[in-house]
């Protein structure tokens, strides 16, 4: 059987330190396996509605998911800092200052 001539990327493989082919093959595959992830997930959605004052963006509501929407909304608010979210899953209303406020007896 004649010997075969190595193509180009198998001598630069095998004149590898053995160390850095090995980072170089894991790295690869963790490459991979992001593209896969990036393929499987959907485009980004757009960001919601302030419900916040531009000034205050930092207090912004996070969006959540939309099948957390119905359960969410009939918890109520929880806080002053609560909201009450659309079908999307973005904050429609800050629930306000009084909200979810519990008034502890006075002694």
């Amino acid at each position: 059987m004649a010997a075969r001539t190595p193509s180009p990327q198998a001598r630069l493989l095998m004149s590898m330190d053995p160390v850095v082919l090995g980072l170089a093959i894991a790295g690869a595959g963790l490459l991979g396996s992001f593209h896969g992830q990036a393929q499987a997930q959907a485009l980004p959605k757009p960001p919601c509605p302030l419900v916040v004052p531009a000034s205050q963006k930092l207090l912004q509501p996070r969006r959540i998911q939309a099948n957390q929407v119905q359960a969410k909304n009939a918890m109520g608010c929880l806080s002053p800092a609560d909201a009450m979210y659309g079908a999307d899953g973005c904050p429609l209303r800050m629930c306000g200052a009084d909200a979810g406020v519990i008034q502890l007896p006075k002694n």
